[in-house]
């Protein structure tokens, strides 16, 4: 005999406290490694301005939200694809690309990184 598949809204609601649970524990873990902002160490340059506004959690290049849709929720948030920035500097990175965040080793954003700003070498 056949069971009865789940209902559509219960497995929705299953997945979605699933990734919430996922990116809570994620979260937590890049703001203990990376505090406030993750390029405050180079704000002090005249390009990049000073750190401003609350700290927010930031996908990096290949792991931004529009280009994980649909992969598991352990997939598309990891410490290695993301980092906090002050508001300024996750604007600055993803609505004006100012600067990219080079990360230098093979371990992502939990090794060392750099910043470059664009139209700069």
């Amino acid at each position: 005999m056949l069971t009865k598949p789940e209902p559509l809204a219960r497995e929705r609601a299953r997945r979605k406290r699933h990734e919430r649970a996922v990116t809570r524990l994620v979260r937590e873990q890049v703001a203990r490694r990376d505090g406030y902002c993750r390029v405050r160490p180079w704000s002090q340059r005249w390009y990049l301005q000073s750190c401003e506004g609350r700290s927010e959690w930031a996908h990096l290049s290949d792991h931004r939200r529009a280009r994980t849709r649909g992969r598991a929720p352990e997939r598309r948030h990891t410490t290695a694809g993301t980092v906090m920035l002050c508001a300024r500097h996750h604007r600055l990175y993803d609505e004006a690309r100012s600067f990219d965040i080079i990360q230098l080793t093979e371990h992502g954003a939990d090794g060392p990184i750099t910043v470059q700003v664009r139209g700069t070498q």
